[in-house]
Protein backbone atom coordinates (compact mmCIF):
# COMPACT_ATOMS: atom_id res chain seq x y z
CA UNK A 1 0.00 0.00 0.00
CA UNK A 2 1.71 3.01 -1.10
CA UNK A 3 0.94 6.09 1.51
CA UNK A 4 1.25 9.47 0.63
CA UNK A 5 3.36 12.14 3.06
CA UNK A 6 3.09 15.98 3.06
CA UNK A 7 6.17 17.96 4.12
CA UNK A 8 5.61 20.92 5.82
CA UNK A 9 6.57 23.04 8.84
CA UNK A 10 4.65 25.10 10.82
CA UNK A 11 5.69 28.56 11.72
CA UNK A 12 4.42 30.53 14.70
CA UNK A 13 3.74 34.15 13.43
CA UNK A 14 2.33 35.45 16.41
CA UNK A 15 0.58 34.44 19.63
CA UNK A 16 -2.64 32.17 18.13
CA UNK A 17 -1.33 32.28 14.08
CA UNK A 18 0.40 29.58 12.74
CA UNK A 19 1.66 29.70 8.90
CA UNK A 20 2.45 26.17 7.15
CA UNK A 21 5.54 26.24 4.96
CA UNK A 22 5.88 23.92 2.65
CA UNK A 23 9.21 22.38 1.80
CA UNK A 24 9.55 20.45 -1.57
CA UNK A 25 10.53 16.42 -0.79
CA UNK A 26 14.18 15.08 -2.55
CA UNK A 27 15.97 12.28 -1.98
CA UNK A 28 17.94 13.57 1.07
CA UNK A 29 14.97 14.65 2.43
CA UNK A 30 12.69 11.16 2.42
CA UNK A 31 15.69 8.99 3.14
CA UNK A 32 16.68 11.15 6.01
CA UNK A 33 15.57 11.40 9.54
CA UNK A 34 11.91 13.26 10.68
CA UNK A 35 13.89 16.13 12.01
CA UNK A 36 15.47 17.38 8.33
CA UNK A 37 12.59 19.87 7.85
CA UNK A 38 12.94 21.19 11.11
CA UNK A 39 16.25 22.09 10.82
CA UNK A 40 15.54 23.88 7.65
CA UNK A 41 13.33 26.14 9.08
CA UNK A 42 14.24 26.54 12.92
CA UNK A 43 15.85 29.62 12.66
CA UNK A 44 12.27 31.58 10.76
CA UNK A 45 10.84 30.22 13.64
CA UNK A 46 13.21 31.90 16.42
CA UNK A 47 13.68 35.04 14.02
CA UNK A 48 12.94 38.26 16.06
CA UNK A 49 10.30 40.14 14.41
CA UNK A 50 10.40 44.00 14.23
CA UNK A 51 8.40 46.11 16.11
CA UNK A 52 5.67 47.44 13.19
CA UNK A 53 5.17 44.21 11.74
CA UNK A 54 4.21 42.66 15.05
CA UNK A 55 1.78 45.58 15.89
CA UNK A 56 1.00 47.32 12.19
CA UNK A 57 -2.19 48.85 14.44
CA UNK A 58 -0.02 50.64 16.88
CA UNK A 59 2.14 51.56 14.38
CA UNK A 60 -0.49 53.39 12.34
CA UNK A 61 -1.76 54.92 15.46
CA UNK A 62 1.74 56.26 16.30
CA UNK A 63 2.26 57.67 13.14
CA UNK A 64 -1.24 59.63 13.03
CA UNK A 65 -0.63 60.86 16.02
CA UNK A 66 3.12 62.45 15.19
CA UNK A 67 1.20 63.75 11.74
CA UNK A 68 -1.43 65.17 14.09
CA UNK A 69 0.89 66.74 16.41
CA UNK A 70 2.88 67.91 13.26
CA UNK A 71 -0.25 69.35 12.12
CA UNK A 72 -1.38 71.69 15.19
CA UNK A 73 2.58 73.06 16.17
CA UNK A 74 2.88 74.19 12.58
CA UNK A 75 -0.70 75.93 12.51
CA UNK A 76 0.12 77.75 15.96
CA UNK A 77 3.14 78.69 14.41
CA UNK A 78 1.42 80.29 11.78
CA UNK A 79 -1.17 81.99 13.56
CA UNK A 80 1.18 83.67 15.75
CA UNK A 81 3.19 84.99 12.69
CA UNK A 82 0.31 86.11 11.29
CA UNK A 83 -0.77 88.23 14.77
CA UNK A 84 -2.76 85.90 16.20
CA UNK A 85 -2.73 86.66 19.81
CA UNK A 86 -3.97 84.22 23.03
CA UNK A 87 -6.30 85.71 25.30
Amino acid sequence: MATTQQYFNLVQTGKSSWVAVHVEPSVETITASASAPDALFGQVAVARVPLPERFPRLTIAVIALVLLAATLSTEIDLLRGAGFRWQ
